[in-house]
């Protein structure tokens, strides 16, 4: 008997490949196994399609006949049995291929909600880690902000201390600043001083020699002595 491969049974059948791979995986179709050129290959008879359902009376090889049709010869016509109610066998054959293919996408489907199912229970429960963390990060943050508490405190301290610090920084300065300008003015004085002591003795050496010079000063002029500048700068 001729065999076929699996993409001729299926045309054979009007059923997809996949179809036929399934009854061969639940056992309901025999098929042999054969290496082929691009691996493992399925081949199955007529007989073997029919003995799993797949093909229908008309369809079986001649030769293979039901046990009520062979008994149909000893049988009156009348006590075999006969439906009122038949559909055309391409109908049947056509709507039984749908309702294959809604078996497959209602698998495709039924899949895709266990799925997300799945994703939903993930996502709940991360959502949950994510609670749980946040919590875990705020007790966190409280106990490291009581435990900082002092170092907060001693830095404080340490911060008025170096304002202290840099006011008598500031302070010193301006000592420092005041003890330049009394510098300054003691020099200045002292050179005044200098100027007009020098001053005093050219006026002396003037008047030693007025008699041979015929130099006079003025009458009621006197030098004065000049007054010291305010050390406070002023």
């Amino acid at each position: 008997m001729k065999r076929m491969n699996l993409r001729e049974a299926a045309d054979r059948t009007l059923r997809s490949v996949t179809t036929l791979r399934r009854y061969l995986r639940s056992g309901r179709l025999k098929a042999e196994k054969i290496d082929g050129r691009y691996g493992p290959e399925y081949f199955v008879t007529e007989r073997e399609l029919s003995e799993a359902g797949l093909l229908f009376e008309a369809e079986k090889p001649i030769g293979e006949t039901t046990d009520l049709t062979a008994a149909g010869s000893s049988l009156p016509v009348a006590s075999l049995p006969y439906s009122t109610e038949t559909v055309p066998l391409t109908l049947f054959q056509e709507l039984q291929m749908k309702h294959e293919q809604l078996l497959v996408q209602y698998g495709m489907v039924r899949a895709a909600g266990m799925r997300v199912m799945e994703l939903q229970n993930e996502v709940v429960a991360r959502t949950e880690e994510a609670q749980g963390l946040k919590a875990q990060i705020a007790l966190t943050r409280a106990k490291l902000f009581d435990a900082s508490a002092p170092y907060r405190t001693q830095a404080r301290k340490a911060e008025l201390e170096l304002k202290g610090r840099q006011l008598e920084i500031d302070a010193l300065k301006e000592k420092v600043r005041g003890l330049e300008m009394l510098t300054r003015n003691a020099v200045t004085t002292e050179t005044i001083e200098r100027q007009f002591t020098d001053l005093l003795a050219q006026e002396e050496k003037v008047d030693r020699h007025a008699p041979e010079t015929g130099i006079r000063r003025q009458p009621g002029y006197t030098f004065r002595r000049p007054v010291p500048p305010d050390p406070a700068g002023h």
